[in-house]
């Protein structure tokens, strides 16, 4: 694979200028590592002028390629209108809405940046609603970087369930207080974590698909039977799935409506948006009108 100088001056300054030589996402190892010109649908271009074909594809939300001509278009016209408000505007109450026509639980949308700010904030959410502090979380389910997401993400195997071990360094250890974990697809177990600690839970937070590994027939209806009957709310990360799975996410694909949802990639298209969608009492916590100052998130 041919390399010219511009592309090992970059490659050099990328380890200089970023731990890792990273953006914090993935590195290929010396020999193999390039630093990316641009992009057309399906493909990226090297500085060398090399073509690869892109199945990271942004870790998920070119979903209709890079440079999509009506995309661009679109983004063209709408920049020169101003960048950004920090109040109400056209685009935003109209995709509010797209959004609210194609999720089952979406009767309100709070935007956020990030996949890990809509995680974050749905847990918040949660306890803000209940009044409740602990979260249950399944083991190896990915919900952004923020400190709950990284429980158990990757853990050494050596803590019985539902003992949460950080995945990170940098978590305070208070925060494994407020966090249970269970295998995914074990409802079983889930159901006895439930039965023993519902009063203490405000959500159970689980990705439909998470990852590569399906759920099991029954276990996500499970999941939503469960939560309503010990009066805990259920959670989906759509990051992943929402749009993808189905127009409506996996809660339409799978028939299971979950009380709040976190979405994000493919909604911004490429852009940094995501957005926590749910019922609209439970998304009141974010209106001081409505609620107690005890339940209110700025």
């Amino acid at each position: 694979m041919k390399r010219n100088n511009e592309e090992f001056n970059l490659l050099e300054a990328a380890d200089r200028v970023f731990p890792g030589g990273s953006l914090g996402n993935i590195r290929l190892e010396e020999g193999y590592d390039f630093v990316v010109d641009s992009g057309s649908g399906s493909h990226i271009r090297d500085i060398s002028g090399n073509h690869y074909i892109d199945y990271l594809l942004g870790s998920g939300p070119m979903v209709l390629g890079h440079a999509h001509p009506l995309v661009v278009d679109a983004v063209t016209e709408v920049v020169k209108k101003g960048s950004t408000f920090f109040t109400q505007n056209r685009y935003a109450i109209q995709l509010a809405e797209e959004i609210i026509k194609a999720m089952p639980c979406a009767e309100q949308v709070r935007y956020v940046s990030s996949g890990t700010e809509a995680t974050y904030n749905a847990l918040k959410v949660a306890r803000a609603y209940t009044g409740r502090d602990k979260i249950l979380k399944f083991e190896g389910g990915f919900h952004g970087m923020h400190d709950y997401s990284q429980m158990s993400l990757s853990p050494s195997g050596n803590l019985p369930f539902p003992d949460p071990e950080p995945s990170s360094a940098g978590i305070p250890k208070v925060i494994a207080e407020t966090v249970l974990v269970a295998p995914y697809n074990d409802l079983i177990y889930v159901a006895e974590l439930l039965e023993r600690h519902h009063n203490e839970i405000a959500a159970v937070i689980v990705e439909p698909v998470q990852r590569i590994i399906e759920p099991q027939p029954g276990f996500l209806a499970g999941l939503r039977e469960l939560t309503r009957k010990y009066d805990v709310l259920l959670v989906f990360d759509e990051i992943v799935t929402g749009f993808r799975l189905a127009y409506g996410g996996a809660q339409a694909y799978y028939n299971v409506v979950p009380d709040l949802a976190a979405i994000g990639k493919i909604v911004g298209g490429g852009y940094p948006l995501a957005a926590v969608v749910g019922k609209e009492e439970i998304m009141a916590t974010y209106d001081q009108k409505s609620v107690n100052p005890s339940q209110y998130i700025p």
